[in-house]
């Protein structure tokens, strides 16, 4: 398959639509933009960092920070369909989503003391339910 995080509209809607299609679509979107992957690859690596090596979880972070970027541009560039380059959007979009899990569950921002709780639970639920409606991909032509 083909740019598994690509992601894409229709410019033209259908008449007649399944039903829940439009929310099939919105967490389509919400899957492609959240990067669970490298979350998990995240929370595996921090929990080998001994406790009070705040350098490690830093340089940890800093190496998936670059594998959410690394895996969201191959992800999104589908040069066999001859599609434009990657889509940055979504790239940043994903980045900034792994930030704040990375916030919410603490990590290096708890370790350098400035992790608030309560905060990170509450941007977790907005990024997730707000991305995909920040972000809807490229249209689709004649379709």
């Amino acid at each position: 398959m083909s740019a598994p995080f690509r992601i894409r509209h229709t410019a033209v809607r259908k008449v007649s639509r399944a039903p829940g299609e439009e929310t099939r679509e919105y967490l389509d979107r919400m899957m492609r933009l959240i990067p669970g992957e490298t979350v998990g690859l995240y929370l595996v690596g921090s929990g080998v960092v001994p406790e009070g090596r705040t350098a490690g979880l830093l340089a940890w972070f800093g190496f998936c920070v670059a594998a959410v970027v690394l895996v969201r541009l191959y992800g999104t560039a589908d040069r066999s369909a001859g599609k434009p380059p990657p889509q940055p959007a979504a790239v940043g979009i994903s980045v900034v989503a792994f930030v704040v899990w990375v916030y919410a569950m603490g990590g290096p921002f708890e370790a350098l003391d400035i992790a608030v709780p309560w905060v990170g639970s509450l941007l977790v639920c907005a990024t997730s339910f707000l991305a995909p409606y920040v972000y809807r991909g490229e249209a689709l032509r004649g379709r």
